[in-house]
């Protein structure tokens, strides 16, 4: 695999024979091969300097949209920052080592991954990493059915229980609402620890006439006990630390929610993966269904399956793709 100065391809490697992965059926399968083998044969160095290399790439050919993406990079910083004048280059550093280190992880997944269309999106968006090439996300946008309800993959009843960690406005459960029906569900508890959208979420559940929905002012993590929120954040983007001006009460949903749970969401900007080890006792217990946000940092998309994997290995694991079409963004996990 080189990279030259004219847009960079992935070429099969050339000991392709070492690699332990099921046999090549089809292009992507094909591609997939010649992405891990790239990985495996690279170092951290040599993928740092690649990464760099196709950030120039894409800066020399569409310099307007190089600029949008990295103001996006930069502005919410959840994938590291990148500000090579000034010798930032976190961004490509935190994606290099991501590749160079978990090539083995992304083996994993890509094996458990139930269809081709989630194996394609995962060799794209790891190709995104590695290329900077938009057209890579341009061709698995989502775009028939909505964020977090793919009716290929998911399917409710009556009696469904869900709980939707990182509610915002309420938004999610408003989607659920008219996809599935009002009388579609059992109970639903919206999870949200900013005061102005637990308000919107209020409202909304007025609006749209939704019974049987409980609001937590809470956060959901590993544990019980409280961390804090930044006043001057973002109210779509808000996370929690050790420090900061608002206490927020957190949260085990094990030790929060007594009853059986059958559906599960999370978009919490990061905090997926403390609060879904705070959901262990419901994954063994009651199996229940996921859509969970895998996009917030470069691990997510490997570690959340593998910890739900190995609380319970019949779970059957998908990938959906929903974001922006210049930038990887709101890519989801299935797990069903």
């Amino acid at each position: 695999m080189s990279f030259p100065s004219e847009p960079p391809v992935l070429n099969p490697p050339e000991h392709i024979a070492g690699l332990s992965l099921a046999p090549i059926s089809n292009q992507i399968d094909l591609e997939f091969e010649c992405l891990i083998g790239y990985m495996k044969e690279k170092n951290v160095y040599e993928i740092t300097e690649a990464v760099k290399q196709n950030l120039r790439h894409f800066k020399a050919t569409d310099s307007r949209l190089y600029d949008s993406s990295m103001n996006f990079i930069n502005q919410h910083k959840l994938w590291g920052t990148y500000h090579p004048e000034k010798g930032d280059f976190q961004l490509a550093d935190n994606r290099a080592h991501a590749l160079a280190e978990h090539w083995e992880d992304f083996q994993w997944l890509y094996k458990i991954l139930k269809d081709y269309r989630s194996k394609k999106i995962l060799v794209n968006i790891l190709c995104y990493w590695l290329l900077s090439d938009p057209k890579r996300i341009e061709r698995i946008h989502e775009k028939t059915f909505e964020q977090y309800f793919d009716l290929d993959i998911v399917t409710c009843s009556k009696n469904e229980v869900f709980v939707d960690i990182g509610a915002y406005i309420g938004d999610t459960i408003v989607n659920y609402s008219s996809i599935f029906g009002n009388k579609c569900y059992k109970r639903m508890y919206c999870y949200e620890i900013v005061p102005v959208n637990i308000t919107y979420i209020e409202k909304n559940v007025e609006l749209f006439k939704l019974d049987h929905v409980i609001i937590r002012k809470k956060g959901a993590s590993n544990r019980n006990g409280t961390m804090y929120l930044s006043s001057n954040v973002l109210s779509s983007v808000s996370q929690l630390a050790g420090h900061g001006s608002i206490a927020v009460p957190i949260t085990k949903i094990d030790d929060d929610i007594e009853e059986d749970v059958t559906f599960i969401k999370m978009d919490i900007e990061g905090g997926e993966e403390e609060a879904l080890l705070g959901c262990l006792e419901k994954i063994k217990k009651c199996h229940p269904k996921f859509a969970l946000s895998i996009y917030h940092n470069h691990k997510d998309i490997w570690k959340l399956p593998r910890i739900i994997y190995e609380a319970d290995p019949s779970y059957n694991f998908y990938i959906r793709y929903y974001g922006s079409t210049i930038f990887p963004t709101e890519y989801v996990l299935y797990a069903v």
